[in-house]
Order: structure tokens, then sequence, then C-alpha cells
């Protein structure tokens, strides 16, 4: 009589691969690939309105929150210094909302010193976002600056004043009806 034994399954790439992505659906992002693209890209099931509404929640401005909230991991920065860590995500790879906003590019400065605040500054593509959609969140909006007629990419920039800092909305000279840029400041304490 001959007994078979079962071979123990190979558990390859494609297995990791499967336990990846299954992990990362449990946690509410889509990791994809873009067509013709090597850059992988990430899907949060949020809008801009509550991405901007949690990381006001979430005071002060720090890595490890951004991180969690955006599913994106944030690198130490070369323009560092003795004063403030700069943290991006410069991999290149959009972090695309549920409302069809992409944040390409995350950038936050944190203190090296104790009480000095936090800036974090989302750049944007994507759907268009109107001045009017920001006016409809944020109504006490004021202009804070204007292109100087050096770059397309210079912004028209308006200020609003939340409980827990400042917001504010930049709009570029190359599509200057469509946000471009959100910029979130602590309260100075």
């Amino acid at each position: 009589m001959t007994v078979l034994t079962p071979r123990p399954i190979k558990r390859g790439r494609g297995a990791a691969i499967a336990a990846s992505l299954l992990l990362a659906l449990s946690l509410g992002m889509t990791p994809a690939c873009s067509q013709g693209s090597k850059k992988m890209h990430t899907t949060v099931q949020l809008s801009l309105w509550q991405v901007i509404d949690q990381i006001g929640a979430h005071q002060p401005i720090r890595r490890e929150p951004v991180e969690h909230l955006l599913h994106a991991k944030l690198a130490r920065s070369e323009s560092s210094n003795e004063y403030f860590t700069f943290w991006s995500n410069d991999d290149g790879a959009p972090i695309k909302l549920d409302d069809g906003t992409q944040i390409e590019r995350v950038v936050l400065r944190t203190s090296n010193e104790g009480g000095a605040q936090g800036a974090l500054t989302l750049t944007l593509s994507g759907r268009c976002v109107g001045r009017d959609d920001v006016k409809a969140h944020f109504a006490g909006m004021r202009i804070a600056g204007t292109p100087t007629g050096r770059s397309p990419n210079e912004e028209t920039t308006f200020r609003s004043e939340t409980p827990w800092g400042e917001l504010v909305f930049g709009f570029a000279e190359r599509n200057p009806d469509c946000l471009s840029s959100v910029g979130f400041g602590e309260k100075a304490k």
C-alpha cells in the first residue's frame, strides 16, 4: 500500500501580492497601477473636505497621523536642517480621493524644537475644485497673495481661519479656476 503525503504548498510572489492587496483593501485603500506607468497610486475612501477636516482634527500636525490618514509613507527630505525636518511622498505616486481629487504631492514641515508649529501642503490635481466650492466650505476666505507673473505655477492664495489654525488655498496661474494646493498651519501658541 502506498501512502501519499501532501506536499507543502509553495507560496511565491503571487501569494504575497494577493495578501498585500487584501490587506490594503481591508484598510480602505486601493493600490493600483496607472496605464503606461509603473507608479502605484493609493485610493483613500475620503473626499478632499473630509481629508481637510481630519487633518484639522488631529493637531498638532505630525508625520505619523498624516501618513495614516493618507495611506502614504513620507520620507525625510534633503531640505531638512537644524531647525526643521521636511517630509514628502517623493515616490511620485498620487493619492486618489473618493471625490476624484488627487493629491500629487505631500510636503510636511515639523519643528526640531519643542513648541514650534508644523505645516503641511497638499498639491492637487484631478477634478477641478472651483473657488465657489471652496467658499461654500470656508466662507471667511480672504485674499492673501497674488502671482508676480514669473511662472504659471505661481498662485493666488486665500486664507481661512479655523479653530485649530489656518488654511491657505492656492489657485495656480496655469489653471486659475481650479484649486491647486491646500496649506495647513497650526494656531500660534
